[in-house]
């Protein structure tokens, strides 16, 4: 049975996520990306934020790309 993108889990979300939807140039690949950027970002914060696990499993779906990955040394730096 086919699912709501706000219905997957956190890491579901992490693989199915476009994460290169800022550079398409259909707009609405990049408003759906967006869209689903918002909905992963609102899921994290609901189950507590961005822990070191977290940024790893993400990392593990996000093209291997320093621009699109998630550095966890900065994340930490920016909230201090």
């Amino acid at each position: 049975m086919p699912k709501y993108f706000h219905e997957l889990t956190i890491e579901e979300m992490f693989e199915h996520h476009d994460h290169t939807y800022m550079m398409a140039d259909d707009n609405r690949a990049y408003v759906n990306g967006k869209k689903e950027r918002e909905i992963l970002e609102d899921k994290v914060k609901s189950s507590g934020g961005w822990t070191e696990e977290l940024v790893n499993k993400y990392n593990k779906f996000a093209p291997n790309d320093s621009m699109f990955q998630k550095d966890w040394k900065w994340m930490q730096e920016i909230n201090k």
